[in-house]
């Protein structure tokens, strides 16, 4: 019996030690949330309608601190996949004032109006006049929808605050450090640097050559930057413009004298690899489709760290297990190269998120294989 009884408790005992290491393990993986900078590509795209990619705009988070940067057309629709509710952002914030930044800005403002927490709306000239219009505008609508949980239109303006930056400052949201840099674009454009906990994201917005940048981007952990000049499947490159590899801050001068609106890759390399950033997140691509070999071998010319090729819901995590954040792979494994997607027993068209049969290797380009021939030769002894 004694036998018995002294088996029993020790299988109760083993139990009880497993669950208590589940446990444990549960509550470091909710501190380390906590702990952790975060960046969701809410949407990828470009102004160029894509039933594929939202316009621009990324969510960054920080323990309960949400900041919504840029609101491009799709930005409540893919919020709504992720099942966040804009009533819970902390702040609202625009890198510049064209429409596939700023185009769902009024509906998201009002609901956060409806909700019950304090935010901030930031951004470069005009983001003070752009709410205020549209708070006048759509007041009485504000007011009914508040009446339903007595409420005021007049009691949740004190729960909101709206400036316009010139880039420069820093502040705070929450526990994030938020700086700002102008940068050129077509129009006055600010680039954003977050920075929480030892771990840094940078979003420059849509811009040209700045030799500001790489020091204000210095050592982040992610530069979420502008894709232009990828070279597309027909050999077209997207805001083609000659330049030299080699960049200078002469070069640097010169090419914002010259105008356009968006980088090519030899400058956003370039900026990447002076930055000496850790990850390069190319982001606002167009409907067409991108040659992403062709593309990749002419980034690498300049910078040797890991390239992301943005897509609508990406998360973007540094790893905070060690006392310097880093990529979560320190070697991006070379892609497999499947693109045949299979159900259980036949070849099937590929599958899209949520779709039976999603998530195979065929649906991911991760890091495309990309060979160069040195012309080495051996010779017999």
């Amino acid at each position: 019996v004694l036998g018995v009884f002294g088996g029993w408790v020790g299988f109760a005992m083993k139990k009880i030690v497993i669950a208590l290491i589940l446990l444990s393990s549960q509550l470091l993986t909710v501190a380390s949330a906590q702990d952790q900078l975060t960046a969701t590509i809410i949407g990828s795209g470009s102004p160029i309608y894509n039933e594929n990619r939202a316009s621009a705009s990324t969510l960054i988070s920080a323990g309960d601190t949400h900041i919504l940067v840029d609101m491009g057309n799709g930005t409540q629709a893919n919020l709504a996949k992720l099942g966040f509710e804009p009533r819970n952002l902390s702040a609202l914030i625009f890198t510049h004032h064209h429409l596939d930044h700023n185009e769902e800005f009024v509906p998201i403002f009002i609901r956060s109006l409806l909700g019950r927490d304090n935010f901030s709306i930031v951004g470069p000239p005009n983001t003070v006049k752009l709410t205020e219009s549209n708070l006048g505008l759509y007041s009485e609508d504000i007011n009914y929808r508040l009446s339903k949980t007595q409420r005021t239109l007049a009691e949740r303006k004190k729960a909101f605050e709206v400036s316009d930056l010139k880039g420069g400052e820093s502040f705070k949201i929450g526990d994030i450090l938020v700086t700002t840099l102008q940068v050129p674009h077509t129009i006055y454009t600010l680039a954003y640097r977050f920075d929480f906990n030892g771990q840094s994201i940078v979003i420059t917005g849509d811009l040209t050559y700045s030799d500001k940048l790489p020091s204000f981007a210095q050592n982040a952990d992610f530069m979420i930057i502008d894709s232009g000049g990828m070279i597309m499947e027909d050999g077209r490159q997207k805001n083609e413009r000659k330049t030299s590899n080699k960049v200078t801050k002469n070069q640097g001068s010169n090419r914002q004298k010259k105008g356009g609106a968006h980088l090519n890759l030899a400058d956003s390399s370039s900026i990447a690899k002076q930055a000496n950033v850790t990850n390069l997140v190319y982001t606002h691509f167009n409907s067409t489709t991108v040659d992403v070999a062709a593309s990749l071998k002419e980034i690498k010319k300049s910078y040797r760290g890991n390239i992301v090729f943005g897509e609508d819901l990406m998360v973007l995590k540094t790893d905070i297990t060690s006392s310097k954040p880093k990529a979560l792979n320190s070697y991006t494994i070379v892609d497999s190269g499947q693109r045949i997607a299979y159900s259980n027993n036949s070849i099937i068209s590929l599958p899209q998120n949520e779709d039976d049969f999603f998530g195979q290797d065929a649906n991911y380009i991760i890091n495309p294989p990309s060979y160069t021939d040195h012309q080495t030769q051996t010779h017999p002894t």
